[in-house]
C-alpha cells in the first residue's frame, strides 16, 4: 500500500466506457515516466505495459510486425507504431508528449553516425513503445543490455503472452523504441528465449505492446 512496485498489476478503464475489465484492460506497473528529449525520469506520472501484444489496436498474443518496414532502424518504429491504439479507441489515457526522441541504448542519438528523429510522432496514438531505460528501471539493473540469461527474471510480467508463457504462443518478444547504437539495422526487444532484452533486425517480425502514461494522482494504490 502506497507505493509503486515494478509488476504491480491495475484494470485500467482505457476506453472510458466506466468498465475495469480485467480480461482486457490489465497493465502492469514499469516505471516512472522516462522523457527521451530531457533524458530524465519524471516521478508524478507511472508508465504501465499492457498485458498482451495487439493487432490494430486489438489483444493479439499471435500476429508480429517489423519496426520498420524500410529496414532501417534511424527513422523510429514508424511501421510497429501502427499497430497501437488509437486515441479514439482508448480515449481515456493519453500520452504526455506524442513528440518523442528516439534514442539508443547509450541515451545518444545517432546509428552508427545516422541522426534519430529528435522529434519522432506518435500523433493520433494513446499508447507507445516502451523504452530500455524503463526496464533497466524495473529491473533495477542499469546495465540491461548484459545480453546474460535471465536478466529479466525479477521482471517476468514483461514475458506474459510471449513463448514464455506458453509454448502455443509464437511470438518470441515484442519491440522497444530503443535502437542500437553501432547498427543501422538493429532495435532492442524483449525475448522469451533468453529471458532478457536482446537485439533484432528492424525487418523481423516482433510483437507490439502499447505502454501507457498515467498521472499517479488517477492510480489507486
Amino acid at each position: 500500500n502506497g507505493k509503486l512496485k515494478s509488476g504491480d498489476a491495475f484494470d485500467c478503464d482505457v476506453n472510458g466506457d466506466g468498465v475495469y475489465n480485467s480480461e482486457t484492460e490489465r497493465f502492469y506497473y514499469v516505471s516512472d515516466y522516462y522523457n527521451t528529449k530531457s533524458k530524465k525520469f519524471e516521478t508524478d506520472t507511472a508508465v504501465l505495459i499492457y498485458y498482451n501484444n495487439v493487432s490494430k489496436g486489438k489483444p493479439s498474443s499471435s500476429v508480429t510486425y517489423v519496426y520498420d518496414g524500410s529496414g532501417e532502424n534511424f527513422h523510429g518504429p514508424r511501421t510497429a507504431i501502427e499497430e497501437l491504439p488509437s486515441t479514439s479507441e482508448w480515449r481515456n489515457v493519453s500520452l504526455k508528449s506524442t513528440s518523442r526522441a528516439i534514442l539508443n541504448e547509450s541515451g545518444g542519438n545517432t546509428a552508427k553516425g545516422e541522426l534519430l528523429p529528435s522529434d519522432f510522432s506518435y500523433a493520433g496514438k494513446s499508447a507507445r513503445l516502451l523504452t530500455i531505460q524503463e526496464v533497466r528501471k524495473a529491473a533495477e539493473n542499469e546495465n540491461i543490455p548484459t545480453l546474460n540469461i535471465g536478466e529479466l527474471d525479477d521482471c517476468k510480467f514483461l514475458l506474459e503472452n510471449t513463448k514464455y508463457s506458453s509454448d502455443n504462443i509464437n511470438n518470441a518478444g515484442y519491440w522497444l523504441e530503443t535502437i542500437i547504437t553501432d547498427s543501422l539495422n538493429y532495435a532492442w526487444h524483449v525475448y522469451y528465449g533468453r529471458r532478457s532484452i536482446n537485439d533484432n533486425p528492424v525487418w523481423n517480425s516482433l510483437g507490439v505492446r502499447p505502454a501507457i502514461e498515467v498521472s499517479k494522482y488517477n492510480i489507486y494504490y
